[in-house]
């Protein structure tokens, strides 16, 4: 992690728990039905995504990507607040998120860092992305 990065993810700690990436997501409910089902994870840019192959409807896409537009325009006031870029800041949040095991419930599916969808079971731990450590 550099330094930069490094500092922004202590400075964002705070900011993380804020923000709180999947709480926009539980607000809607049939987007925290569709990450249950594993039709739709984190990722580790900060944003909700697509899982590979999941069957994905007209109504569910526009409420997740209404969702990621929240997400960027809370993540754009704080860069600008911050003095960073919003995909730092992002990516700050993202790191909180995969790191607490509270975030990505066991069965939920993430998207790490290489653009692998993985699920979080409880044998096995989620992959935090390099940036983060």
């Amino acid at each position: 992690m550099t330094q930069r990065t490094s500092s922004l993810a202590a400075a964002f700690t705070m900011l993380s728990v804020m923000l709180a990436p999947p709480a926009f997501a539980q607000r809607d409910s049939a987007i925290a039905e569709a990450r249950a089902a594993g039709l739709v994870g984190e990722q580790a840019d900060g944003y909700l995504g697509f899982v590979t192959g999941a069957q994905i409807s007209a109504d569910l896409r526009g409420r997740v990507e209404q969702n990621n537009m929240r997400r960027r325009a809370a993540y754009t006031e704080r860069a600008a607040s911050a003095n960073a870029n919003v995909a730092e800041i992002a990516v700050a949040v993202a790191c909180e998120v995969f790191q607490d095991p509270h975030r990505l419930r066991v069965g939920e599916r993430y998207r790490d860092e290489a653009g692998q969808w993985r699920q979080h079971t409880a044998t096995q731990a989620v992959a935090v992305p390099a940036v983060c450590n």
